[in-house]
């Protein structure tokens, strides 16, 4: 008899603590739903409950006094009262379809219950496990009790199993309980962690800015002050005007860089000709490689367009930020070789230079925001480009040793 009643009872034990697994792994799906995720624990226990009742053999007396209190009593307390009702409803109909057995005290006996959990839903939810145990315990015992009163075949024949399925269902609930709380506490604490993650970010990225900004503008004022002297030179009143306008374009190109990096892309695609963007990069770009002695070759290893949806716009300017980088690693000079091939649902863009290179451990970094290799940088370009190019449902990835150069591959899928 007693094996009999742990078997059944750890069968039931063993659903709900599934319920409480899966609800684990799906939970940082909804992370930012709250009202989905109140939903959550009571939808996989339903799911979870109908399995029990096609798949197991059931035992009507284990499905009212331990199955169906502990269930209920769980998701009042670590859910609202809708889910609650949820699962009362679907126990009933479990109680009176499924297994058509005394089902009036356990409708009677559930329903006290799930008001009684409605009415004292906020002294439930407080956090601390002492008292949800004693709240879980103080509910079980309720429903027990009200099911014996009711249930004239458990008053007249008061016997070891009945008690025996009692007394593990106190275990269970206490068992269930305890996992729940701490489900509840991880989620809790997670989203706290995301939370301070995103102050962290933002206190960081204002830091960053602001402290980036500053430069320029602060030489800038110094060589507008210059200028106000009387004996200034005409060459060196152009020299100051030219350096004053240069500190003015570089906070510019910051404060682009940062809206870029925080607005969202408007979605709109258009069809566009890689050669062709290729080619637009390359004029405005070419002076800039002249200047620091660099040769830009671009090759194509088909002869026919090749096309991929995205913004023409955002596209040159990834590709030139990335040309920009790899010139920017040959302070002496060197060589860049744009390539473009067609692989089977993809088009391709390799970008390799002759430069300095980086480590394993800078390879490994690029990407992260506000890590930088270049003194003037902030760190949010190549951000700005790995987030465009994944727009346009690409992928972007480096290889690089030091001082061997650098390799960019871009690979665009093509729907």
């Amino acid at each position: 008899m007693l094996h009999s009643i742990i078997s059944y009872e750890l069968h039931g034990t063993f659903y709900i603590m599934s319920a409480i697994l899966i609800q684990l792994v799906l939970s940082p799906i909804f992370i930012y739903k709250e009202q989905q995720r109140q939903f959550l624990f009571a939808l996989i226990l339903i799911v979870l409950i109908v399995f029990y009742w096609k798949y197991e053999d059931i035992d009507p007396l284990i499905y009212s006094l331990h199955l169906f209190p502990i269930c209920l009593t769980a998701v009042i307390l670590f859910a609202r009262f809708v889910p609650a009702f949820m699962t009362w409803i679907c126990f009933n109909i479990g109680c009176m379809f499924v297994l058509n057995y005394y089902w009036q005290p356990a409708l009677i006996s559930s329903a006290v219950l799930l008001l009684g959990g409605y009415f004292l839903r906020n002294a439930a939810n407080l956090h601390n496990l002492k008292i949800k145990l004693a709240f879980a315990s103080g509910m079980l015992i309720v429903y027990e009790v009200l099911y014996a009163l009711l249930a004239p075949y458990i008053r007249s024949h008061i016997s070891l199993y009945v008690i025996y399925t009692t007394l593990f269902s106190f275990i269970s609930l206490w068992l269930i309980t305890y996992l729940l709380f701490y489900v509840k506490r991880h989620e809790v604490h997670k989203q706290r962690l995301v939370a301070l993650e995103k102050d962290r970010m933002l206190g960081q990225l204002a830091a960053t800015i602001s402290h980036e900004v500053r430069n320029p503008l602060t030489t800038t004022r110094g060589f507008l002050q210059l200028l106000e002297q009387k004996d200034l030179s005409i060459h060196d009143h152009k020299r100051y005007v030219e350096l004053a306008l240069s500190g003015v374009d570089q906070a510019n190109t910051i404060i682009n860089d940062y809206l870029n990096y925080a607005k969202p892309s408007t979605g709109l695609h258009e069809q566009l000709d890689i050669k062709e963007e290729l080619e637009a990069m390359q004029r405005f770009v070419t002076p800039f490689a002249t200047d620091h002695q660099v040769v830009i070759d671009i090759s194509h290893e088909n002869e026919d367009p090749l096309y991929i949806l995205g913004e023409s716009k955002k596209l040159r300017q990834c590709l030139m930020n990335l040309v920009k980088n790899a010139i920017e690693s040959m302070p002496n000079g060197g060589k860049i070789s744009l390539r473009t091939c067609k692989l089977p649902n993809a088009v391709q863009i390799s970008i390799t230079d002759t430069g300095v290179g980086m480590s394993k451990t800078q390879l490994n970094s690029l990407g992260r925001p506000f890590y930088t290799t270049k003194e003037q940088g902030t760190g949010l370009g190549l951000v700005v480009v790995m987030s465009i190019i994944k727009m346009m449902n690409g992928k972007i990835s480096f290889s690089s040793n030091l001082n061997q150069g650098t390799q960019c591959s871009i690979l665009f899928h093509q729907k």
